[in-house]
């Protein structure tokens, strides 16, 4: 069980133990709990493998938005204290105190489905893999439940744990033989994957074929249907996701960013917007929408490949937990002498005006630092936590990139009759310069050297030349090399080149994947790096602008005779603006939403093209942060100096 099904399972059995209470007659609410839930949610429940029961899970669910509804009704209180509420912000308090617990219950409530659902459409990814798995094992020895075994064993997809079951369902006569456990599981994944559900009835029919070139045929035909499968899959959503990707782009950041020089405006017609309700607007409500549409649309994402798994006790990470203290107390140094630069400057007599200390004045406003320490933070911790997980994810790729030429060549030389030592040192000699030349040379001088078995020179603990190759594809690959060298040496060289020709089939359906989803990535990633604060510098200078004319118009408006006053709507036009929002938290609090915003569009891009790969994601956080916030700077500088000069 994985750390997110840790949590909902713990919250769940704290619910059952503490808030029982709330169900009054316990038993009663366990049998209305059992009638009540649907098929589907039993179900979503087996497949998640929650071993919770379905009266847990809806007291969490009332517990839960219960404790969320008086942590806000607490809010409220102290916000009421420690300022003035107009009408307005009562109004979006009163909304927050009662939407949040209810969206908390329905989340709670229905998250059992939600991570079913997510498991599926992960677990989809593994689909090409696990299958090229078989169908390899199969092309050497034509026994379907050695081949299902195979890959439950050496592979560490969560697709892998469902024919680890299937297995253990077959051993306990759960089905009368493997032909009918292979049924049942294929029908049970069509549901998902009718690809899926087809290439295993080919497989399946392949073990009847009286001719082992019908055979081969078969099995590869059983691959093909998965690769194909994947690639429409993915066609489909890239067509899919031009409409959403639109409304993304313009309801949730063109227009929010647009709005931002009229906010001082509206002061015009008496509408007043305070500090709270910004804050709630553009800190909190504009992010989560943003970010639940989003999240929406990577929900419908089918997983094409998942990304390697990088475990936590591979050597280049013995440190890792000193490393990520060391950091975080680095990050948030850094945070805090460039957040309290602002105050320095202002304190120190303000040298060349750079501090702003009211519209259009100075450069930045004395709370600007703090965007760009909050950007510190990030991306010091980004950068110095998962820089050695993107270097091995990057070792990892670029090794099994050069893994299916190093295997075509392997098995040429194999096929012509070449020892294993002679063939390992020429395919060695031809890949020189790749990384793989050198792991594939250390297993010739093991052979030669130590004289020890092929298997013990490729996987041995102490001094096997795969032991720091941590690619799951490179290591079930090189197993089935070793099972099939028993065979005759033209048996095994065939089967390795076959083993060389799926995996660049792999290779090239995610690069033809990645290709696909180019459009939208490339949009994504433009908008948070260039678009997004391009515009929000310009809109804020702007906003600034109108407020400063406002204020100017009412300041004349007073100096006017008494006879000729236009009347109170001007006098206080210029003034309701600067008693709401001062300038310096206007910008504070644009900053910050631009800091979520390219974090947010960071991530969409990022599960667009790679999926669930966390390493990279904050990789390119942490890389696309500073140079988002740096256009964000120069443009808001060059907008403000711009526009000063025209006032």
């Amino acid at each position: 069980m994985d750390e997110y099904q840790n949590w909902y399972c713990r919250a769940c059995k704290v619910a059952a133990k503490h808030f029982s209470w709330i169900a009054g007659d316990i038993e009663e609410f366990k049998k209305k709990s059992q009638r009540t839930v649907s098929r589907e949610f039993l179900d979503s429940l087996n497949f998640a493998g929650f071993e919770i029961e379905p009266w847990e899970v809806h007291l969490l669910a009332y517990s839960g938005s219960l404790v969320v509804f008086f942590l806000l009704l607490d809010l409220d209180i102290i916000l009421l204290s420690i300022a003035s509420y107009e009408k307005t912000s009562i109004l979006v308090a009163a909304v927050c105190t009662v939407f949040i617990p209810f969206s908390c219950m329905i989340y709670l409530s229905e998250y059992p489905k939600f991570h079913a659902k997510f498991m599926k459409i992960r677990s989809l990814g593994d689909i090409p893999e696990i299958q090229s798995y078989i169908v390899m094992s199969m092309k050497l020895v034509p026994n379907m439940e050695r081949a299902i075994t195979f890959a439950a064993e050496y592979s560490r997809k969560p697709l892998a744990k469902d024919l680890k079951k299937l297995i253990w369902d077959i051993h306990i006569r759960v089905y009368s033989s493997t032909d009918e456990a292979l049924i049942a599981f294929a029908n049970q994944w069509g549901k998902n994957s009718e690809y899926f559900k087809r290439s295993l009835h080919l497989i399946k029919s392949s073990t009847n074929e009286p001719d082992e070139a019908q055979r081969i045929m078969t099995l590869n035909k059983s691959l093909d249907i998965v690769l194909d499968g994947t690639r429409t899959m993915m066609d489909g959503f890239a067509a899919r996701l031009r409409s959403p990707t639109y409304i993304l782009y313009s309801i949730f950041i063109l227009i929010p960013l647009a709005l931002v020089a009229l906010i001082p405006a509206l002061s015009i017609v008496g509408i007043r917007i305070n500090t709270i309700t910004f804050i709630l607007i553009y800190d909190i409500f504009l992010p989560l929408a943003t970010f639940i549409y989003s999240e929406h649309i990577l929900l419908k994402r089918p997983a094409a490949f998942s990304p390697p798994a990088i475990s936590d006790k591979h050597p280049a990470l013995s440190n890792m937990p000193m490393i990520k203290r060391i950091y975080v107390a680095a990050a948030i140094v850094a945070a805090a002498v460039i957040g309290s630069s602002g105050l320095i400057l202002l304190y120190s007599g303000n040298p060349f005006d750079i501090i702003s200390q009211e519209a259009m004045t100075g450069l930045v406003p004395v709370t600007f630092p703090i965007i760009w320490s909050l950007t510190a933070l990030i991306t010091v911790y980004c950068f110095g936590v998962y820089i050695p997980y993107k270097k091995i994810r990057d070792d990892i790729k670029q090794i099994e990139s050069e893994f299916a030429d190093a295997l075509f060549i392997l098995g040429r030389r194999i096929s012509e009759g070449k020892s294993a030592e002679e063939a390992f040192a020429y395919t060695s000699g031809t890949m020189k310069g790749t990384r793989i030349s050198e792991t594939l040379g250390n297993v010739a001088r093991n052979l030669t050297s130590m004289r020890t078995t092929l298997h013990d020179a490729i996987f041995d603990e102490e001094y096997g030349a795969f032991k720091d190759i941590y690619s799951d594809r490179i290591q079930t690959t090189m197993k089935l090399f070793t099972q099939s060298v028993h065979k005759s040496q033209e048996a095994a060289g065939m089967a390795i080149i076959k083993l060389a020709d799926h995996l660049k089939e792999l290779e090239e359906v995610e690069t033809n994947i990645r290709r696909s989803l180019y459009d939208v990535t490339s949009t994504m990633r433009s908008t948070a790096m260039i678009f997004a604060p391009l515009i929000g510098g310009v809109t804020l200078a702007l906003s600034e602008v109108i407020q400063k004319i406002l204020m100017n118009i009412a300041k004349e408006s007073r100096l006017l005779p008494e006879e000729i006053q236009i009347g109170d709507l001007m006098k206080q036009a210029g003034t309701a603006m600067n008693q709401s929002i001062p300038p310096d938290i206007f910008l504070l609090v644009i900053g910050i939403y631009m800091v979520m915003l390219v974090i947010i569009l960071t991530r969409f891009a990022g599960g667009i093209e790679y999926g669930g790969d966390k390493p990279q994601l904050m990789y390119d956080i942490g890389q696309m942060i500073p140079v988002s916030i740096m256009v964000f700077t120069i443009t808001t500088i060059v907008s403000r100096v711009m526009f000063k000069a025209i006032i």
